[in-house]
């Protein structure tokens, strides 16, 4: 006699096991980008205000991200611009997160340990 399958129903907790690890790693870089989840209640008629307050501290955190970054990259060209980033063309003033990694980049691998430490440095805030 053969034996029955047991079916897979979207309940059984081998089909949620990825939907909690999905959320799980959403939680994680949530909480390393700095951010929290609130719940607050409110008038009605407030809820627009305060979605556009939230929106405005969210904004806050990444434009003070992005002024360290900054920081960091006109340091790094200041020290490391003739061993390590002398084909790379980025102005510290106005660059973007992007930028930042790919002045990373090249710090971790073409400079020496202190390079390196600066680039890691560089490279965890531009994430």
């Amino acid at each position: 006699m053969a034996k029955a399958k047991a079916s897979s129903s979207p309940s059984s907790p081998s089909s949620a096991h990825p939907v909690s690890q999905r959320v799980g790693r959403l939680r994680e870089r949530r909480r390393q980008a700095g951010l929290m989840r609130v719940e607050v209640l409110i008038p009605e008629g407030k809820a627009d205000a305060l979605r556009a307050y939230a929106a405005e501290l969210r904004e806050g955190s990444r434009s003070e991200r992005v002024a360290e970054v900054r920081k960091l990259v006109a340091k790094a060209y200041r020290k490391y611009h003739a061993s390590c980033l002398d084909n790379i063309a980025i102005d510290p003033e106005t660059a973007s997160l992007a930028d930042a990694a790919v002045v990373a980049a090249a710090l971790m691998y073409r400079g020496n340990a202190e390079a390196f430490k600066l680039g890691r440095q560089i490279r965890g805030l531009a994430r």
